[in-house]
């Protein structure tokens, strides 16, 4: 499996305290078809482990693929983390 991560998502994960093997957790979930949400088009929606807080309080992160054995990390935020426009 190859896995990237866009510069943004990056970033967010770093200042979240998120670690790779956290991210490869929530990968091998995934194969094991426990996705927590299929958005269509080869995007889903997998919930991660912050530290400290647990997966149900921890953060969201966007995944897609396009071919098989290649993902890419899209896209993450914090549960607690609410758009206020």
């Amino acid at each position: 499996m190859r896995v990237f991560k866009t510069r943004t998502f990056q970033r967010w994960a770093v200042d979240a305290g998120l670690t790779d093997s956290v991210l490869l957790a929530a990968l091998a979930q995934m194969e094991r078809d426990r996705i927590d949400a299929d958005l269509g088009g080869n995007l889903y929606k997998q919930r991660v482990l912050l530290p400290g807080r647990g997966k149900s309080g921890g953060a969201r992160t966007l995944i897609a693929t396009q071919f098989a054995g290649v993902l890419f990390f899209l896209f993450g935020f914090e549960k607690s983390d609410r758009n206020t426009q």
